[in-house]
């Protein structure tokens, strides 16, 4: 049961990664009240970061029936990387003037943030460890490479970000 939550919760944000992908090419973004444009390499690179978290968590959702430990690893690397850029982002916001931190953004965000933390918790229940029970090898390169990617590309879009 456990598992279809993790699951279902991968898919939807893969789902959101997907639009944040496609809307990166938007060619503005708003920063508080103004809105400014924004550069075709800054584009490309907030929907790789994008398209990089969605293929990421569509991958993971696929692997998690699989009872290889590495499998609950990446999952659990994957969501905390999550929490951390998305808890940067939203500092970012709140602390650099002219940002402006909307208040309806700031709690759905924070709101995702919890989910996740929550998710994070359910993969370390002792059914969840007993589940992942086969040894199995070590994370796959690729799945590392994606996440730190990922989370490089999104680092570089919040001093981006900040610097507007």
């Amino acid at each position: 049961m456990i598992i279809l939550a993790v699951y279902s919760w991968d898919i939807l944000l893969a789902l959101l990664a997907l639009l944040a992908a496609l809307a990166a090419f938007g060619g503005q973004a708003t920063v508080g009240t103004r809105t400014v444009n924004v550069g075709l390499g800054e584009q490309i690179l907030a929907a790789l970061s994008a398209a990089s978290f969605a293929g990421l968590l569509i991958i993971l959702a696929t692997l998690l029936t699989r009872r290889q430990r590495w499998v609950r690893r990446a999952q659990i690397a994957a969501l905390t990387t999550a929490i951390v850029l998305g808890a940067a982002g939203l500092l970012v916001a709140g602390l650099i003037p002219g940002q402006g931190l909307e208040l309806v953004n700031a709690l759905t965000s924070a709101l995702l943030l919890l989910v996740d933390a929550l998710v994070i918790v359910a993969l370390t229940g002792q059914r969840v460890l007993a589940w992942y029970n086969a040894s199995g090898s070590a994370m796959p390169k690729y799945i590392s490479g994606t996440i730190a990617f990922w989370g490089l590309s999104s680092l570089v879009l919040i001093v981006l970000q900040a610097a507007r």
